[in-house]
């Protein structure tokens, strides 16, 4: 215990308030960090190897989606339009030789297993040729409407900008693994934000919330809560928030950190003016007055700051009276 002596000149320096207790909304708050929207955010590969004739589009530039960014001269490419060629023609050569031994037998003059035998090869050469179809498909190339001979070409698959460029005009791409570039749309972005378990009781989807940036100090902007996660990281007791942002000036970047707030639940509290609280290393103290210049360091358990009245947890009951002003000299 601490004594202030009557003829001590600390009397004169020394105030004192009463912990209150009432109704708080508490103002909380979770990091969180700006990602792009998944399904507008699209790394773009190559589905072949082979040497980058012409590169459409630059870093920054705007695109739709569908339009042409790349041109590739692929061996395996050339293979496959060399295979639907020869695919297309034997399924000609079936097809014609199906309808003559057709007409023979008709005329009685082929025998039915003739006919037999032409439909199974037509089949054969048929299937053949729709497999060469679906291969072209899949790199992008229509054989209906494109022109054969022609390069390959990578198309958008969204509209939005070029955020990243990993390639130049006439190199060999060799890794189908590493993107040409990515594209995305960031008109609107999300923001990830990590909220303890203990918080999750206070949101809603689609709450707004506030929320601020470390790159713009002293702006808030308003957001709206898309979903929750429904796991919670059993490291560190949080889960999982994202929020929708609009972004039409492309201000917020992914990768930017920012503060997301919310309030909680009005609810009974008990409050000291922030000024009592004592820190010392990890623990919170503030000096009781348990008697007349009497003085008890009390630990306590703190929880969010409500303008200048920080809410206790822990430690104290309503009524008590605690030093709020020159506490550090007791320390």
């Amino acid at each position: 215990m601490i004594i202030i002596p009557e003829q001590s000149l600390l009397r004169s320096r020394l105030k004192f308030s009463s912990v209150r207790a009432g109704k708080i909304q508490s103002q909380l708050a979770a990091p969180a960090v700006v990602e792009a929207d998944p399904q507008k955010y699209a790394n773009v590969f190559p589905p072949l190897s082979g040497h980058l004739t012409k590169l459409q589009v630059q870093l920054g530039d705007s695109v739709t989606n569908g339009q042409l960014l790349a041109s590739l001269e692929s061996p395996e490419f050339f293979a496959a339009q060399d295979s639907f060629v020869k695919a297309r023609s034997v399924e000609e050569l079936t097809r014609r030789a199906l309808k003559r031994q057709q007409d023979l037998l008709e005329h009685k003059i082929a025998a039915q297993k003739d006919v037999e035998q032409a439909i199974s090869d037509h089949d054969s050469a048929k299937s053949d040729l729709d497999t060469a179809v679906q291969q072209l498909l899949a790199y992008g190339f229509n054989p209906q409407t494109d022109k054969l001979g022609q390069p390959l070409r990578v198309y958008s698959p969204l509209s939005g900008q070029v955020v990243d460029l990993a390639s130049a005009h006439g190199e060999y791409r060799n890794d189908v693994t590493v993107p040409l570039m990515t594209v995305a749309d960031l008109s609107t972005i999300w923001l990830t934000a990590s909220v303890p378990e203990k918080d999750l009781r206070y949101l809603t989807k689609g709450q707004e919330i506030t929320a601020s940036f470390a790159a713009y100090p002293g702006e808030k902007l308003i957001g709206t809560i898309l979903f929750i996660g429904d796991l919670i990281d059993p490291d560190i007791r949080v889960a999982k928030v994202r929020i929708a942002l609009a972004n039409p000036e492309h201000r917020f970047k992914p990768g930017m950190f920012a503060t997301v707030s919310f309030l909680g639940f009005p609810e009974q509290q008990i409050t000291v003016p922030t000024t009592a609280i004592v820190q010392s290393g990890d623990a919170a103290f503030v000096f009781e007055q348990i008697k007349p210049w009497v003085l008890q360091p009390s630990k306590v358990t703190i929880g969010s700051q409500v303008e200048d009245e920080t809410i206790i947890t822990q430690g104290l009951k309503p009524g008590a009276s605690v030093l709020v002003k020159e506490g550090v000299l007791f320390q």
